[in-house]
């Protein structure tokens, strides 16, 4: 009788399985209870993690999958999300580890929930994995624990975030560190009471050697590590311990052990590999980095979207290059950002080398601004195109960088240098502003086997040029509040978003 349980259990598995597999492109991953039966049943009459008793006992591969899964905190996890429920037969118990096992690899290798379900706004989705593949992997592998470690994001950074909340968790072990009372700015030099707290507070997280019987006294020793500490946590660092530096010294290390998990699960939707050459954006440290053959060749600052106009979050290539381009302004700009300054001074338009068509049509005709009774048209609305000619005003700068998408969202120059200035950069409409722009596209053109030289010829030629790249660049606009930096410095930024509270909840994170 047992036997020929088995038998149809194994054929409704298999039936299932296959159902599952061939629904259209657009169904969701194949049913876990499928893949799991799926996964018995090419077992035949044998089990998979547990003896051939009669009694439920884990066998030498069952126990080690489950000591893994009672460490998932390790991975960012929840070990009572994979809690093997009391069962009374072997057949049962086998079954609870495969589920529990196909969930824990689901989540650390696709992460624990869309990314739609945390935030409308996300435009990455997360990745499909072979269920039955991963459970026949960990199945086959000489050592259990191993092939389900192997099996977690191989990206650098994920793994160096990994090893963070590892660093952290045992900060919070030992008690996390100290407050700094608020008071007045210190800053190199004073001597005060509060020096003694900001040495034992930089002192938990390294960025002080302590040293035994230090003063009150503000000394250069104290400023050098306050400045790290600003750099690491995007503030200025001015080494003035103010209002601001405070507040992330004050922050608990709780709050930076949940951080390091949401950017984890982050990291669970991006591929292992963005590619050899690539550019990669992280839109809350207000940074991009381009990495060349797996080098990083060139950083630099850029400015993001507004908190209402936010860049999006997604994946695409560069195509090509524009330079010395126009700049079509969007309805919505025009309506809501240059209106009110046409009103305000009617020579904006011309001294701004914008240029006013009656419409959208390719044949509408251009039209005098000083024509125009700008104060009769009503707030939010602007009947007419405006096109900004190249030039030392355009808000596009001198090159532009190309990747064609829904959003209308691109890499760009821009002649509002001052702003690179900042420490919190997020002033655009939407696209990216580069500190850098012409360098990067020098050293993109260079990578890509073409002159880089041409870039100054065509710049001085003052004509629109588009130089298409004969192998796109991969280019991640992403969001990170927590990552590893340069030398191996633990690096959080606020939230400028609020995407940290949306995830947060999403997971069921306190």
């Amino acid at each position: 009788m047992t036997v020929q349980i088995k038998i149809q259990s194994a054929v409704v598995g298999l039936l299932a399985l296959l159902l599952a597999l061939a629904a259209p492109a657009v169904a969701q991953t194949p049913d876990p209870e499928a893949v799991v039966e799926a996964f018995l049943a090419a077992r035949g009459d044998g089990h998979a993690w547990v003896e051939e008793t009669e009694v439920p006992t884990l066998n030498a591969k069952g126990a080690a999958v489950v000591r893994v899964l009672e460490r998932a905190e390790r991975q960012g996890l929840r070990p009572s999300d994979y809690t093997l429920p009391a069962v009374d037969t072997p057949d049962a118990l086998d079954r609870e580890v495969g589920r529990a096992l196909l969930r824990y690899l689901t989540d650390l290798q696709a992460g624990r929930i869309a990314p739609k379900k945390a935030d409308p706004d996300l435009y990455v989705f997360r990745r499909e994995v072979d269920g039955l593949a991963l459970l026949e992997a960990v199945h086959a592998a000489p050592e259990t624990a191993k092939a389900m470690a192997d099996l977690a994001p191989g990206n650098p950074i994920y793994r160096r975030l990994r090893r963070l909340l590892l660093d952290y968790r045992a900060l919070a072990k030992a008690g996390g560190w100290p407050a700094v009372p608020e008071g007045p700015t210190l800053k190199p030099g004073m001597t005060d009471p509060r020096v003694s707290a900001v040495r034992h507070r930089l002192a938990a997280t390294a960025d002080l050697t302590p040293v035994p019987g230090a003063s009150d006294l503000y000394d250069p020793a104290l400023e050098s590590a306050v400045r790290q500490f600003q750099r690491r946590h995007g503030l200025d660092s001015d080494g003035a311990v103010g209002a601001k530096t405070v507040a992330a010294m004050n922050v608990p290390v709780e709050n930076r052990i949940r951080q390091i998990v949401l950017n984890m699960e982050r990291f669970r939707w991006m591929p292992d590999d963005f590619g050899d050459d690539h550019v990669f954006v992280n839109m809350a440290g207000f940074e991009l980095d381009y990495v060349v053959g797996g080098v990083s060749r060139l950083t630099m600052r850029v400015i993001i979207g507004r908190p209402y106009r936010e860049t999006p979050i997604f994946s695409d290539r560069i195509r090509y290059l524009e330079f010395n381009p126009t700049w079509s302004v969007p309805a919505k700009i025009a309506a809501e950002d240059l209106l009110p300054k046409i009103k305000k001074d009617p020579s904006y338009l011309t001294s701004g080398g914008y240029e006013l068509y009656a419409g959208y049509q390719n044949d509408a005709p251009r039209i005098d601004p000083a024509t125009v009774n700008w104060s009769s048209i009503p707030k939010g609305r602007f009947p007419y195109r405006l096109r900004q000619a190249p030039g030392e005003k355009n808000a596009l700068g001198q090159v532009k960088f190309m990747f064609p998408n829904q959003f209308d969202v691109y890499l760009h120059d821009t002649p509002a240098r001052d702003l690179f200035a900042k420490s919190v950069r997020n002033f655009s409409s939407g696209c990216i502003r580069l500190q850098k722009p012409i360098t990067l596209s020098e050293v993109m053109l260079a990578a890509d086997g073409q002159d880089p030289a041409q870039v100054r010829k065509i710049l001085d030629s003052k004509k629109t040029t588009r130089v298409n790249l004969k192998t796109p660049v991969a280019v991640h606009l992403t969001y990170l509040t927590a990552w590893i930096g340069e030398g191996g410095t633990a690096e959080f930024r606020d939230d400028i978003y609020g995407r940290d509270p949306l995830l947060a909840k999403a997971l069921g994170l306190r």
